[in-house]
């Protein structure tokens, strides 16, 4: 540890005086040589648009194999977009997704994905069946393991890891958080190659991640940060309070702060691809290298290299930044390793304070620059208020509002979204919210009244021993929560199937067979799927697609969402509960890993079949209204010549 604060510290020969005195590096930084501006407006970049073009000249071989037809019989203009949307949820999630994109890549689903979106920043995963065998690896070692550490202050490791620290520290208006020096450290155990000649610089930017991209060779990673903007009513009155002394005048200031929090105040979804970071919620796009740098009415006035994503992994993955009222229960896994006492007395005073909570952030999220700093008028309608004002953007782990990324893919007219759930919450909200997201941006195709599959049974609370106080809190954590849609099911008995026999405390988490279910198969379902429709009232829109028949599904015009909940599947790999390795785990023993992801390949491939009946049906339906659409064209030329 002392040998990393001498790296960090200014004195002559430290790594931080070398990166501070060196000219910048425009083969490793061309971007110091670029100028950037804000771009406004509702529309794709236009490399997007040329990656979605080079994307479907690729996936049209993949999708005449998936559909076992012709190239011929196939127009890239009917090819289905679909999206993988992952779930934050720690090593869990990660080896989920992991085990999950393996099967898809086998399959053939993976070479037609346009997309993956990813909550905590596991979207950019380009070999999945590499990725899955580098997150092994990995994930057996402790978090501090001096192997880790080793890394920070030995060459070269120590400045392909703490440039982005030290950049960020010595920037203008630049200053490290806890968030930074977490996202150091994932880094450190997660972005380091195994060999050291393996060593690249690069690889450690956002827009690294277009070299296999911009060809259409692989999907488009989407990552996603969330921002709580604070309105200039809810400033005003905070600074009144820390000039008042009276107690009644400062209740009385912090009702009406938490009156305007709940109606002026509002979350900012930011999603990060290679091309470009923006939000969409104020229309204001900048490219991916110029994130960091200072801007003022639309133009960046720096030329800073663009920043680590050390940097950007610590934001995405930050969800101990989120509010308490939100994440109380999920940091208990760290404040129960206080003594009792202490623990007790802050326990107390959150349970008191509990309608204070959705202000209070017990770690600060990180604060980069505001990109739209000084674009007064020039933002998208609705954009909140006092937004162009503002210096800085504090942003954290998406997962804090929606464990689910459906956001970002609200406006790339995607057809499906397949849906990874490995999170720790998993229940009615997060449908609620997604479907409130979708009415909010006007789609009216999304699949309205969808609600948490009432197959899935969670588990009570387990009795079962822990490594440390730690998990065994994090893992009540999740049952309370698995408790909770529990009851939500339980009272809509007509969600719910009647279940007299066997104590729901005493199940696994899985699924079990209902009237929805085939009981003729071996296995229980494992993919959950829905499809929107233009003409439908809200209880048809949310009907499995099980209950169409494929003339109905083909009528349908909406969007499918195909729902995959990590659940356990005693015939693939018996014995594996997935709920008893909790989301805050810091480290998985390799047969842990190993299991999840298998659990996950398998319960992906049980699923494979209504993924490919839905992008077929699709595929018919876009075909159908192109011709229709020509068709129709064609017709009022004929009777209308120009």
């Amino acid at each position: 540890m002392s040998a990393l604060i001498l790296e960090l510290g200014r004195g002559e020969g430290s790594l931080w005086s070398q990166i501070v005195k060196e000219a910048p590096n425009s083969e490793l930084h061309p971007e110091i040589e670029w100028d950037a501006e804000v771009r406004i407006g509702d529309e794709l970049c236009f490399r997007e648009k040329a990656f979605l073009r080079e994307r479907k000249r690729r996936m049209l071989q993949a999708y005449a194999k998936l559909f076992d037809v012709s190239p011929s019989e196939l127009d890239e203009r009917d090819l289905p977009i679909v999206a993988i949307a992952a779930s934050g949820g720690g090593f869990r999630a990660m080896c989920n997704t992991a085990g999950a994109l393996r099967r898809a890549s086998s399959s053939g689903i993976l070479d037609v994905t346009t997309y993956i979106s990813a909550i905590s920043g596991v979207a950019g995963s380009f070999d999945p069946h590499a990725a899955a065998q580098h997150i092994q690896n990995r994930a057996q070692i402790p978090q501090l393991d001096p192997r880790i550490l080793d890394m920070l202050i030995t060459p070269p490791t120590n400045k392909y890891l703490l440039a982005g620290l030290i950049q960020k520290a010595v920037a203008p208006q630049g200053s490290l958080s806890l968030v930074d020096i977490y996202g150091t450290l994932i880094s450190a155990r997660l972005f380091c190659p195994s060999e050291v000649s393996a060593l690249d610089p690069t690889h450690l930017s956002l827009s690294h991640f277009r070299r296999p991209v911009d060809d259409g060779s692989l999907p488009m990673p989407i990552f996603t940060a969330i921002s709580r903007h604070v309105s200039p009513t809810e400033q005003a009155i905070s600074s009144q309070q820390d000039m008042v002394v009276d107690k009644a005048r400062v209740d009385t200031l912090q009702q009406e702060k938490l009156a305007v929090a709940h109606t002026e105040s509002q979350w900012l979804w930011y999603e990060f691809s290679p091309y470009e970071v923006g939000c969409d919620e104020i229309g204001a796009w900048i490219p991916s290298w110029a994130f960091g740098r200072e801007f003022y009415k639309g133009k960046s006035i720096d030329r800073a290299p663009e920043v680590s994503f050390s940097i950007l992994a610590g934001i995405y993955a930050s969800a101990f930044c989120a509010s308490l009222q939100l994440y109380y229960q999920e940091v208990k896994p760290t404040i129960a390793l206080l003594p009792n006492a202490m623990y007790s007395w802050i326990d107390g005073i959150m349970n008191e304070r509990e309608q204070d909570l959705d202000v209070v952030h017990p770690v600060p999220p990180n604060k980069l620059p505001n990109f739209a700093k000084g674009l007064s008028g020039r933002l998208r309608e609705g954009s909140p208020r006092g937004f162009e004002d503002q210096d800085f953007i504090p942003l954290m782990d998406a997962g804090a509002e929606l464990n689910i990324p459906y956001y970002p893919l609200l406006r790339r007219d995607v057809d499906c979204i397949i849906a990874l759930d490995a999170s720790a919450d998993g229940q009615e909200l997060w449908f609620t919210r997604a479907e409130t997201y979708a009415m909010r941006k006007g789609l009216q195709l999304w699949p309205r009244g969808v609600k948490w599959p009432k197959e899935i049974l969670r588990p009570e609370p387990a009795a079962t021993p822990t490594d440390s106080a730690a998990e065994n809190v994090a893992s009540e954590a999740e049952m309370d929560v698995a408790t909770q849609a529990q009851k939500q099911q339980e009272s809509d008995s007509k969600s719910v199937p009647e279940d007299p026999v066997e104590p729901r405390a005493t199940r696994s988490p899985s699924l079990t067979e209902t009237e929805d279910s085939d009981s003729s198969s071996s296995s229980p379902p494992t993919a959950f799927v829905w499809i929107g429709s233009s003409n439908s009232d809200e209880s048809s829109a949310a009907t499995p697609i099980e209950k169409f028949d494929e003339e109905a599904l083909a009528e349908r015009d909406g969007i499918g969402i195909v729902y995959m909940p990590i659940l356990a599947n005693e015939q693939a790999v018996p014995g594996m509960d997935p709920y008893e390795i909790s989301t805050w785990r810091t480290e998985l023993s390799m047969e842990e890993s190993d299991k999840l992801m298998r659990l996950a390949e398998t319960n992906f491939m049980a699923g494979e079949d209504k993924i490919k009946a839905i992008l077929k049906a699709m595929w018919l339906r876009k075909k159908r209204a192109r011709k229709e659409a020509e068709r129709s064209h064609w017709l009022k030329r004929l009777h209308h010549p120009p």
